[in-house]
């Protein structure tokens, strides 16, 4: 596997107040650690550049992560748009979408090469790439990835999985996305502007985010997916499974896997303003790490008339081509989700249960961004679901199906139903999923992070944790990137 930086994997004796403990995963899909305890939040800056444990110099001699907030406060102008010429300034469909996607991924090579393959040398001031505030606590020191998911074996079989892995996500935007950080949370991110207006992304920005996998073996921290072979390899400082008890990172290696680009480009899309584009690694393409980074797919809209099982999808694209790996993870109908992203889940419907369901999909998830500023987080959850007026603020249902606190598996509506069809709906971005709220134009690191953070940092203190956050003490009930319902055998009780 290629290195970018040299290391050493060993334990590190640091304060570990904002490591959770959590179990040895079984292989299922979504288990992850919990948020950092209300403590660690309400001491959180905005700007922040992690989460305060930084490895030795003994033990890592890399370059570390450093926060990118000097947002633009004039918009940048639009250099052109070269997704839009290559289907000749028309709107995208299945047939032209490859050609888009090609377009759309040239677009960002020069800066998406560098920092996957040349984080040593990489400057994301000088990119013109910038970063969201409030995330630090989460953040790991060396790449500002905090905790996605965790799949097992089970969930990808015949691809030569051979360990349990953790994903870790980091995203980036361009200048023209960065001048919406400026518009929405100013100059010191204290105050944010709570509209729907200033939340609203300019024509041509682009919103990148990479994903990282990590075994969660001790005994095999390289060579555990055959499907990864010669992917670019990143270090990630972490807690490494099942050391968890112990609650002392190290330098862990992670291969990155997933890359996914968004763009505004309301010309094209003009029923979201948006179009969706997951990169996935295909060990078998020549070139080098970043020329293995081949479309899985394109999504530019929800796809509200294919409300049941056989219906051709209309706004998806998927790559017939992309690596076996990757298209076990698609979401409902076969609509674009990439393995890092969460479109199967343990969901309940009228007392059955269905485990690894597809349930979502890219821009279904994300179509649901929004804010209410009376309740401070969003009232419909990521996921089909029903909503609750305490945490997690969906309702959850046992292994037997029937709706249960602390249940594994999300009650969901039936699918293909109304209530189901909430979720896949096409919105544009100043729409709003609920009455009440302020739409955030499908950017759910505002809705779904930063603005939970922030919230938690500057609100009462003896406010309720953010949306799917538990308290101190409490065992880890849910993923932390999707918030779905952790399995119970996953779940632990939070190191004091």
């Amino acid at each position: 596997m290629n290195r970018t930086t040299s290391w050493t994997v060993s334990g590190v004796a640091l304060i570990t107040a904002l490591i959770a403990v959590q179990a040895a995963p079984a292989q299922t899909a979504f288990q992850a650690k919990a948020l950092p305890p209300m403590e660690v939040l309400r001491a959180a800056k905005p700007f922040q550049d992690n989460n305060g444990l930084i490895p030795p110099k003994g033990v890592y001699s890399g370059p570390l992560f450093k926060l990118n907030h000097a947002w633009p406060a004039t918009l940048p102008p639009l250099g052109g748009a070269p997704w839009q010429v290559a289907i000749d300034n028309g709107t995208i469909n299945v047939k032209n979408a490859p050609a888009y996607a090609k377009a759309l991924k040239d677009a960002v090579t020069k800066n998406g090469r560098d920092l996957i393959m040349h984080y040593d040398t990489w400057d994301a001031a000088k990119a013109g790439w910038y970063n969201e505030p409030w995330l630090g606590s989460l953040r790991e020191a060396i790449h500002g990835t905090y905790e996605a998911g965790q799949f097992g074996p089970s969930i990808f079989p015949g691809t030569g999985l051979r360990a349990t892995f953790q994903t870790h996500v980091l995203t980036y935007y361009d200048a023209r996305a960065a001048y919406t950080m400026h518009t929405f949370w100013g100059d010191s991110a204290m105050k944010p502007d709570l509209r729907t207006g200033p939340s609203q992304f300019a024509e041509g920005s682009i919103i990148v985010k990479a994903a990282v996998f990590t075994s969660t073996n001790p005994a095999m921290p390289r060579d555990w997916w055959d499907a990864l072979k010669g992917a670019q390899e990143w270090p990630i400082y972490e807690v490494v499974a099942p050391s968890r008890t112990d609650g002392i990172p190290q330098p862990w290696p992670g291969y990155v896997a997933q890359f996914d680009i968004i763009v505004k480009d309301s010309h094209s899309s003009p029923k979201t303003g948006w179009v969706f584009m997951t990169l996935v690694y295909d060990s078998s393409v020549p070139g080098d790490a970043w020329d293995k980074m081949v479309p899985l797919g394109v999504q530019w809209g929800n796809d509200p008339q294919a409300d049941r099982p056989g219906i051709p999808l209309q706004e998806n694209w998927n790559n017939p081509k992309a690596p076996l790996y990757a298209t076990q993870t698609l979401g409902w109908g076969g609509r674009l989700s990439g393995p890092n992203d969460g479109g199967r889940n343990d969901i309940a419907v009228n007392g059955k249960p269905m485990p690894n369901t597809p349930n979502s999909s890219c821009m279904s998830c994300h179509s649901t961004a929004q804010w209410n500023n009376d309740i401070h987080r969003m009232p419909s959850f990521l996921l089909p679901s029903f909503a609750t007026a305490e945490q997690p603020y969906f309702q959850t249902c046992g292994k037997d199906g029937k709706p249960v606190k602390g249940g594994t598996f999300i009650c969901s509506p039936e699918p293909g139903s109304k209530a189901w069809m909430k979720w896949f709906q096409n919105r544009l971005g100043t729409q709003s999923m609920d009455e009440g709220s302020f739409a955030t134009d499908f950017d759910e690191v505002f809705s779904f992070k930063a603005l939970g953070l922030w919230w938690a940092a500057t609100g009462p203190a003896n406010q309720p944790p953010p949306m799917l956050l538990r308290l101190p003490g409490q065992p880890a009930q849910f993923n932390q990137y999707t918030g779905a319902p952790l399995p119970a055998e996953a779940t632990t009780t939070a190191k004091p």
